[in-house]
């Protein structure tokens, strides 16, 4: 097996500083919606996910930054759903 990733996700590892930059800002986002009642963390990370599904269709490496963001958002939804059961 090469070591080279695939081109598919040459853009990922380009704009990897961006793509964490984006996810955690989005994941604030989120958490900040769960704080207030609106909509909880999880299902913003489902919903992104879903959509980072169906846009990676049309353009798989848009497609792999939303769901790099999806799981951003996943993992602070189980951190916070872990920490209020301490």
């Amino acid at each position: 097996m090469s070591s080279n990733p695939p081109r598919e996700f040459d853009r990922l590892l380009q704009d990897a500083p961006l793509v964490r930059a984006m996810g955690g800002a989005l994941s604030m986002f989120a958490t900040l919606l769960a704080r207030q009642g609106i909509v909880e963390a999880s299902e913003v990370a489902n919903l992104l996910g879903i959509y980072a599904v169906a846009t990676s269709e049309v353009d798989n490496e848009e497609g792999m930054i939303l769901g790099c963001w999806a799981a951003m958002i996943r993992d602070v939804a189980e951190q916070q759903r872990t920490s209020a059961r301490k």
